[in-house]
């Protein structure tokens, strides 16, 4: 019988012990560190499209450009410009961290992590369809019969985009591999802020 009270006394101990708080001040500093990390690269991702649609748009006007090359320049300097339009959206509501209690803090982080997600699912599948659209293109070049020196024009950026897309793949999946694991650790805080 006195092991029932022992155990009682013992449990009755171990609920009344005070479940760690969370520092608030050090998801503060994470979050304003991440927020800063999030606008810097927004604005080096944004300044590299508006760089690459300047370039596509020079060589699209160019004197010496025929109708592909406008054509294809031009298209592509509006994918670019679409695309960039869509990550800056996606992630508007993700700027500013300050003023935020712990709840919307861990709510911020939160959606940061889902929106590294989407960033990379969406954006590798989208360089994928887009490499696999310019290599269909350049195979129908390549059966026509006009001027054979239009379909030698892509070999180079299908060539390095063969390099370049599994490396981005390898470091996409790395970071999103970290985002999964920081979710997790957020989610687990929430938990604990929710709880009585």
């Amino acid at each position: 019988m006195t092991a029932n009270k022992d155990w009682d006394a013992l449990s009755a101990a171990w609920q009344q012990q005070e479940a760690p708080a969370i520092d608030v001040e050090a998801l503060r500093r994470e979050a304003s560190r991440r927020g800063r990390t999030l606008r810097r690269t927004v604005w080096l991702e944004t300044g590299f499209t508006a760089l690459v649609v300047l370039l596509c748009a020079l060589i699209a006007l160019a004197p010496d450009s025929d109708g592909f090359e406008r054509g294809l320049f031009g298209v592509l300097a509006l994918l670019m410009t679409a695309y960039q339009a869509y990550m800056v959206w996606l992630r508007r509501r993700e700027w500013s961290e300050a003023g935020l209690d712990a709840t919307a803090l861990l709510d911020l982080e939160l959606r940061r992590c889902e929106t590294i997600l989407h960033y990379w699912r969406f954006g590798m599948w989208s360089v994928l369809v887009l490499w696999l659209g310019l290599f269909a293109f350049w195979l129908w070049l390549l059966a026509q019969d006009g001027d054979p020196g239009r379909a030698a024009g892509l070999v180079g950026g299908l060539y390095i985009n063969v390099l370049v897309i599994p490396v981005m793949g390898i470091y996409g999946l790395w970071r999103s591999r970290q985002a999964r694991q920081r979710r997790a650790r957020l989610r687990a805080l929430r938990d604990q802020a929710r709880a009585p």
